[in-house]
This record gives structure tokens, C-alpha cells and sequence, in this order.
């Protein structure tokens, strides 16, 4: 029984790094002492090596070639060896991208595969568009989101390596995250000029910081080209290497132990109730979703969880409160209205007199169906439902969208749990049964124990905040009064 948020994080953040946009001025100007300017857009091939947390993890490549006289061919690839709860796994992604000789992106393919799981995700510009879609088994989820601005390019490193840069020039910019379709808002900040080596050749390379998705990454560029890229919370560095450098890599460290929340000792941590502990760490904490009227309070970052059996159990089905309407509709990933969601939840949920009678029949199906397995992937329920594998937030997602389909308001929370000394990344549902109770089928939880500490609720837009927390964040529980 291990938490496995940290893993889909993973994907949250390395995806929007590697194929995600930068914008605002993008001309491209001639250098002098004091800026750097991008260089020809023809560079060929560029190729990183990747550690996390000082442990080797792979490659990744990145080759840029025109195409015809006003386009550019974009091609990337990763191949990672990664340790996720005890489970050895090689990541591969590839993309292929069409863009106009400034990267703003027209078309993207995207291919991402965990040997187990795999994920296919195309972008293309319509106008005012930007249609995608996502395939996960089988199934194809597409999704249209409006582009506010006329420049979207399709890699933020590169984009910006291609811009002339000043000390203290600041610029904002749209952020496409493919993972999800949506476009996100980013800046980037040109902090210092730095002497660095490329290549066993030392320039004079600009230092930016861009921040996007609740990362921060520092990120070095010279002449159109991208000499390291470095994310702090992660410890992810991609550090630039010979194109011709190669041979296998096995990573050594499992990223549930390297990420895993230091915390003062927790007794008992099984237990409902109500606890009150103290979050620390160099975190904006602004965006976060730490106070939950009738499961968490905040006050600062003492946050008090409290958990137990609901006293307001209403009829089933329930009459739903206006204000709670939206947590009974579909999403992308929720497919609450999906044929094979439906007649599984109204199979569950057959004669049953009470909504925490139905919540615990959903939530008793997933314990015991889902076989609980690391994956790399983007969760959808109806994937879950057909494959029944997958780890914490599989679990999640496949609750939330029965709860909806029986007609019970649910959502997805987002935060740590407290396990085996320390506290890790973990989701877990929450639904409405006439109040809000925390459930947790991953762990075989009815009511989920005292030490759910949610950081975030809804889809994964808001849950981009968490990987703020990442590498940064530690708890120590206070005396209950």
C-alpha cells in the first residue's frame, strides 16, 4: 500500500516542459555584449543528459530542420529508465512537431509509453483553436480550447533560446500543456548572463527563469540553442552532451523514496479523527486549496484535518443542492456519462437505501477490482474501468466517475498521506452523501484516515499547484488541543 501521485506529477511536469509554449516578443534580433540572440532556426540536433535527484535517468533529443522556406520540422525523443514503487520501468516519448520559423506550433503528435501503458495526443491550429486529442486504450478524448493570442510556439525552452534577451526582461507568454489540451498562462525572466560550457567550449549563455504549472525552471540558452535546463523541486537536470553520446542507464533510486515528505513521527496514522499539522517549506502558498469547509481548515499552513463517519446521510438517490451541480457532470477524464460507467454504477448501486450505503459500495467495487500498479499514464475511468490496473489515481478517477454516474456529487483531491515514516504524494475522492466525506479505495478506506492532507481538489489544471510543493515541502504534526 504506497501513495502513487507523485508518479502522475512526474508526467505533469515533464510533459508541459518539454513541449509547452513561450511567447510575447519573439522577434529575432542581433546580439550584442550585453543581450544573446537566437540563431539560425536550421540546428540540427540537440541532446541532453537526464539525472533526477543526481541519478542518472537517460537521454532526451532535440532536432530542428527547416522545412521548405517559411516551416520548421521539429522532432523530440526521451528514453528514461525510472524505479516507481519497486517497479523497474523505461519511459519512452516521442513528438513530432510542424511549426512557422518562430515555433509557433500548427500540428504536434505526441507518443508516450511506459511499457505497459501507452498515450497518444495530437494538436492542430484552427484559427482561433487549438483541437487535441488524447488516446489512451484504445479510447480518444478530444478537447477544443480557445487560443487567446496569435503565437503559441511548441516548445517553451526553445522558443525562448531563440529570443534576445536583457538582464532583468521579464516576458509573459501562453503555455500548452498536452497532457491535458489546456493553455495555461507562464513568464519567463531573463536573471543573469553566465560564462557556462557548451560543448567543451565556454559561453557567454543567458540565464532564464520560467515558470509555469507550479514549476520553476532555470534554464540556460545561447544562440538558438538550449544548454541546460534545471527544475529544482525535482531535481531534474538536462545537461547538453555529444549527439553521438549513448549507452544504457539504469536508474538506482526510487522516486516514491527521493520525493517522499519528511515529517515528524505520526502514531497511529490509521486513524480517523481529527489532527492538526504544520506545513513548511519555501512554497507559494496562494494557490493551494488548503481550507475545505467540514473536512479541512486552514489558518495559514496549519491546516486541521478531521474525518469520521457522516452525520448527514440523506436517501438514495440524493436530491442534489444547486451549488453542487457541477460535481455530478462529466469531464474529459471523468466520463460519468459513458455507457460502460453507467451500468457498472447503477449495477453497484442497485437497492440501496442510503447515499453512504451507495459511496461505500463504489468505493468497495475499486478496492477490489483495481489491481494496484504503478503506471505511467494519464488516468481515464473508462481505461480503468477495461484494464483495472493502475495506482492511486486510477483508483480516484474511476470513484469520481461512478459516484457521478449513480448521481452523487464527487471530486478528486490531491495531496499526502502519511505511510511508513514519512508523508508521499497520493490522490483520493471525496463524495457528497448529504456532507463531504474522504474516501480512500487505494488504501481500502471507507473514511480516509486522519493524515489526508488535501493541496488541491478538481482536475488536473488545479492540481499543477502540487508540483510546486515537490522536493520542497515538510510536515510536523502540533499537539490537538
Amino acid at each position: 500500500m504506497k501513495p502513487g501521485k507523485i508518479i502522475t506529477l512526474i508526467l505533469l511536469i515533464v510533459v508541459p516542459v518539454l513541449a509547452s509554449g513561450c511567447g510575447g516578443e519573439h522577434e529575432l534580433n542581433n546580439a550584442d555584449s550585453s543581450t544573446i540572440s537566437g540563431g539560425s532556426a536550421d540546428i540540427g540536433l540537440q541532446k541532453f543528459a537526464v539525472s533526477i535527484m543526481g541519478d542518472d535517468v537517460g537521454y532526451m533529443e532535440l532536432d530542428v530542420q527547416e522545412l521548405g522556406t517559411d516551416s520548421l520540422l521539429i522532432t523530440q525523443s526521451i528514453s528514461w529508465n525510472m524505479i516507481l514503487m519497486g517497479n523497474q520501468r523505461d519511459i519512452e516519448m516521442s513528438m513530432t512537431a510542424v511549426t512557422d520559423r518562430t515555433y509557433n506550433l500548427g500540428h504536434m503528435e505526441m507518443l508516450m509509453s511506459d511499457g505497459s501503458a501507452e498515450i497518444s495526443i495530437t494538436a492542430v491550429r484552427r484559427d482561433s483553436l487549438l483541437v487535441t486529442e488524447i488516446g489512451t486504450a484504445g479510447r480518444t478524448i478530444e478537447n477544443s480550447t480557445v487560443v487567446s493570442e496569435d503565437y503559441l510556439p511548441v516548445l517553451a525552452d526553445l522558443a525562448c533560446a531563440s529570443m534576445e534577451w536583457e538582464v532583468g526582461q521579464e516576458r509573459s507568454f501562453q503555455s500548452f500543456d498536452p497532457a491535458s489540451g489546456m493553455i495555461l498562462s507562464a513568464t519567463a525572466i531573463c536573471i543573469e548572463f553566465e560564462k557556462v560550457s557548451l560543448l567543451g567550449d565556454t559561453v557567454n549563455a543567458a540565464k532564464l527563469e520560467i515558470s509555469q504549472m507550479g514549476t520553476r525552471n532555470s534554464v540556460w540558452v545561447y544562440r538558438g540553442q538550449i544548454v541546460r535546463e534545471y527544475e529544482a523541486g525535482l531535481g531534474m537536470d538536462m545537461t547538453r552532451v555529444p549527439p553521438g553520446q549513448s549507452g544504457d542507464i539504469i536508474a538506482t533510486r526510487d522516486l516514491y523514496e527521493v520525493f517522499a515528505v519528511s515529517s515528524t513521527r505520526i502514531s497511529n496514522p490509521r486513524s480517523t479523527g481529527t489532527r492538526i499539522f504544520l506545513l513548511e517549506g519555501d512554497i507559494d502558498w496562494t494557490g493551494f486549496q488548503l481550507d475545505i469547509p467540514s473536512v479541512q481548515a486552514a489558518s495559514g499552513c496549519t491546516v486541521t484535518v478531521s474525518t469520521g463517519l457522516p452525520d448527514n446521510n440523506l436517501p438514495y438517490p440524493p436530491s442534489i443542492p444547486e451549488e453542487l451541480e457541477e460535481y455530478i457532470l462529466p469531464e474529459a477524464m471523468i466520463q460519468s456519462d459513458d455507457s460502460i460507467i453507467i451500468e457498472k454504477a447503477l449495477i453497484l448501486t442497485d437497492g440501496c437505501e442510503d447515499s453512504w450505503e451507495a459511496a461505500r459500495r463504489i468505493s468497495s467495487f475499486v478496492d477490489g477490482a483495481v489491481e494496484n500498479s504503478p503506471t505511467i499514464s494519464l488516468p481515464s475511468a473508462v481505461d480503468v474501468m477495461e484494464n483495472l490496473r493502475g495506482d492511486c489515481n486510477e483508483h480516484t478517477i474511476l470513484t469520481v466517475a461512478l459516484a457521478r454516474a449513480a448521481g452523487l456529487p464527487a471530486r478528486i483531491c490531491a495531496g499526502i498521506v502519511y505511510l511508513d515514516g514519512s508523508f508521499g504524494f497520493h490522490a483520493w475522492p471525496m463524495i457528497w452523501v448529504g456532507e463531504w466525506v474522504k474516501m480512500d479505495p487505494t488504501f481500502g478506506q471507507y473514511v480516509a484516515d486522519a493524515t489526508h492532507i488535501i493541496l488541491a481538489t478538481g482536475d488536473l489544471e488545479s492540481q499543477y499547484v502540487v508540483n510546486s510543493a515537490i522536493g520542497r515541502l515538510s510536515v510536523r504534526e502540533l499537539e490537538t488541543p
